[in-house]
């Protein structure tokens, strides 16, 4: 099993804390595309990954939230790549590369699961995208998770408040 970092220039790893919201997407990021390439959520995998990134003076709860990203981003990922099927035809998930795939996936569950602002989460993706992926990829997913976006906000919109 190849992990995304040992397809990446060294460089490019952040050197940031893993409490960093940053470094939790690099690591989800890295479970995503290992399961991705693995055709299955593998929780060795994933435990491997975080133990590999792991410094034992940290706290561990960043562990939790990068796995748990992971596992819902894993979890919603048919819903997420028929999403983006039907809004960029032209490259469905099969076509794109799978750093570019697991990342609009993350972004993906970040927007429509979390309390994150939409505008970070897209920030958040195409800085990954620009530092894990090719010189075409931060457009790409930038435009997939703008028409992401705003077809989310208008059925939010749609959607009348719970009582």
């Amino acid at each position: 099993m190849r992990r995304l970092a040992s397809i990446l220039p060294q460089h490019a790893m952040s050197n940031q804390m893993p409490n960093n919201p940053r470094k939790i997407r690099e690591l989800a990021l890295q479970m995503l595309f290992a399961w991705d390439a693995h055709g299955e959520r593998d929780d060795n995998i994933a435990t491997q990954i975080l133990n590999d990134n792991a410094d034992e003076h940290e706290d561990m709860a960043w562990r939790t939230r990068a796995r748990d990203m992971a596992v819902g981003a894993w979890e919603g990922r048919a819903i997420s790549d028929q999403w983006v099927e039907r809004l960029a035809p032209q490259w469905p998930p099969r076509r794109q590369p799978g750093v570019d795939r697991n990342i609009i996936r993350l972004a993906i569950y970040e927007l429509t699961s979390s309390e994150v602002p939409p505008k970070v989460a897209l920030d958040e993706a195409i800085e990954l995208a620009k530092l894990y992926s090719t010189e075409n990829s931060p457009s790409f997913v930038n435009g997939v998770l703008d028409a992401v976006l705003k077809e989310h906000e208008k059925l939010k919109s749609e959607t009348p408040p719970s009582l």
